[in-house]
């Protein structure tokens, strides 16, 4: 139906800085260098999580190498992901939201480059050690943005039959990076043959002065070689990632190049209970399943899975993650209006596939493991499947909301819940079984699909869009002259 004044008044509360001035038509174009814009976004999401997940693919290595490094040390290399996200989120999104994405962008690549090369300086190991913890921070900081802005991107970039598309490359790119860490990690660091088969227990006794060096210089070249892709990702952003297009690729894009005061976006969101709705499902999911993967080969390792079946198991479930976050997000763009429903079908299967892995732990189906893989392939595939669409419904029944204050809310509250999962590993009686793990994510699974069902379907930014485009118009700033833009809408695809 045409989007006409009583429609966007209905959408923007009275106090929204878009809600006092005039009404007029916006010339709107898609560009393809939008294809750039996203490919640097997704290459600094994949480097981010490809850092972050450096040293436990390598850990008899570095153990072997570094002989002082213990589990512990490498569990808090780890661990200030979590800790550097929970304390910088507020900071960063002000950033964000005051600055702009390219400000904001060029700071993300800044700390993955130097996350990155601060752990060239050195081979000794009081001061790499140092240095990898700085590094380990920065890149922590560095996913911050990554991690809230995908929507904001899209939006920003996008027209609005490719947004969540988008939204799904820039969120799956993150989670394939700790894919690549699996991959890069091992090529580039391993033991002499001699000592592989020690299962990451080798001391300093076991390798003689030579080979202990020969090994750091192979750790020190990995090191080069991540600063290198996130130098390179750095160059490209400062070459070229403006703020924004000319001209906006829809009409609520060019809403939001001013976005309104981050107390205002806060308080709108926080207050309408139908975000709440999806938020809450979506920070179970989501938080379970991230802080489960972490610990997954700790879950199969009672039926003789070992670490390095377990890793493959976690390449191939990010992989079909990806794959499933892509075809499904292209799905909703072409098929518009039908989110809510392939995020409930999607948690269907997934949750099917939970429950398969819960019957195989528990011994009521004869084990095997092929079975073991599939069941966690389809189980936690299906389920990072719903991660963009999450986003992008989110951001739909926010509007006005900022995409990147939506984002940075989504995120914070998943991070709780695994947070959560994880200090519940901790307690005593958690540590004598693992099973509680297998049935938490077969019961997740159907608390989402139920929880869904209250969600209130609402497309408020792309009611906006998609007017007949004789009708449609957009509130603009009072500044915004008519002059300014042509009073035909023209999409040119690129």
């Amino acid at each position: 139906m045409p989007v006409v004044e009583e429609d966007m008044e209905a959408i923007l509360p009275e106090d929204h800085p878009e809600s006092q001035v005039m009404l007029s038509s916006v010339e709107v174009k898609v560009y393809k260098r939008r294809w750039w814009i996203l490919f640097l976004f997704a290459g600094m999401g994949f480097m981010q999580c490809a850092v972050w997940n450096t040293w436990g693919p390598i850990t008899a290595s570095v153990k072997a190498a570094y002989p002082k490094w213990d589990d512990a040390e490498i569990a808090l290399l780890s661990m200030w992901g979590t800790i550097t996200m929970i304390t910088g989120l507020i900071p960063m999104t002000i950033l964000l939201q005051s600055k702009g994405i390219r400000v904001s962008l060029l700071v993300t690549a800044a700390l993955l480059s130097m996350g990155t090369g601060i752990r060239c300086f050195s081979t000794q190991e009081q001061a790499f050690t140092v240095l990898a913890h700085i590094g380990a921070v920065l890149n922590g900081f560095a996913g911050i943005i990554i991690g809230a802005a995908p929507s904001l991107l899209s939006s920003r970039w996008f027209p609005h039959n490719e947004r969540t598309t988008a939204t799904g490359i820039g969120c799956t790119f993150n989670q394939l990076g700790n894919a690549g860490g699996f991959f890069l990690g091992p090529l580039m660091v391993h033991l002499p043959i001699n000592q592989s088969t020690h299962h990451g227990n080798s001391t300093e006794a076991d390798l003689d002065p030579e080979q202990i060096e020969a090994l750091r210089m192979s750790i020190r070249d990995y090191m080069w070689i991540s600063f290198g892709i996130c130098g390179s990702l750095f160059l490209g952003v400062i070459a070229y990632f403006p703020e924004k297009p000319k001209k906006p690729p829809s009409l609520t894009s060019f809403m939001h190049e001013k976005p309104a005061p981050l107390a205002k976006d806060l308080k709108m969101l926080l207050s309408n209970k139908n975000i709440w709705l999806l938020v809450v499902p979506y920070a179970i999911t989501l938080g379970i399943n991230v802080a489960w993967s972490s610990v997954l080969d700790i879950n199969v390792a009672p039926f003789g899975i070992d670490q390095n079946d377990a890793s493959w198991m976690g390449v191939y479930v990010t992989c079909g993650g990806v794959f499933m976050a892509i075809i499904a997000s292209r799905f909703s763009d072409i098929l518009f209006g039908y989110m809510k429903l392939t995020i409930i079908s999607l948690m269907v299967v997934a949750t099917a596939g939970y429950t398969w892995f819960l019957l195989l732990m528990n011994q009521c189906l004869p084990f095997s493991k092929v079975q073991l893989f599939i069941s966690i392939i389809i189980g936690a595939s299906f389920n990072y499947a719903c991660s963009p669409l999450f986003f992008e419904l989110a951001v739909e029944l926010a509007f006005p909301v900022s995409e990147g204050v939506v984002g940075a809310f989504l995120t914070i509250c998943w991070n709780i819940v695994a947070a959560l999962f994880l200090f519940i590993m901790q307690t005593p009686f958690v540590k004598k079984s693992v099973l509680w793990m297998d049935y938490l994510l077969a019961i997740q699974g159907l608390v989402v699909v139920l929880m869904m069902g209250l969600v209130r379907e609402e497309y408020r930014r792309t009611s906006v869009d998609k007017a007949p485009a004789e009708d449609q118009v957009v509130v603009v700033g009072a500044s915004s002259a008519s002059s300014d833009h042509s009073s035909d809408q023209q999409i040119e695809p690129a």
